[in-house]
């Protein structure tokens, strides 16, 4: 099952009258698209996003996780430090394992 397949089961799991079932599912799938291939088999990024990424010639792949992001380097670099700095003052609490 793919993960989109997977969000789409949990969000189906959401009351069909919740009020954050239409703006979470707008979020998630409105502007969803399969991506192409070059004949390479590397993916092609469309224009619009490259634009709403801010991607022009360089271009950081950041993990998630079991999946990863598409950054501008230095729009990352950013984002990364005001992520840090908020962690740094809500110190929160990882629990791996049962």
């Amino acid at each position: 099952m793919s993960r989109m397949e997977k969000i789409a089961n949990a969000t189906d799991k959401m009351g069909v009258f919740d009020n954050d079932l239409d703006d979470l599912s707008a979020m998630v799938f409105a502007d969803a698209r399969p991506l192409q291939f070059d004949v390479t088999g590397r993916i092609v990024i469309p224009n619009d996003l490259l634009k709403h990424a801010n991607i022009s010639d360089t271009a950081l792949f950041v993990g998630r996780g079991n999946s990863f992001q598409i950054w501008n380097p230095v729009d990352f670099k950013n984002a990364q430090q005001k992520s840090l700095s908020k962690l740094r003052n809500a110190r929160p609490t990882l629990k791996i394992g049962e």
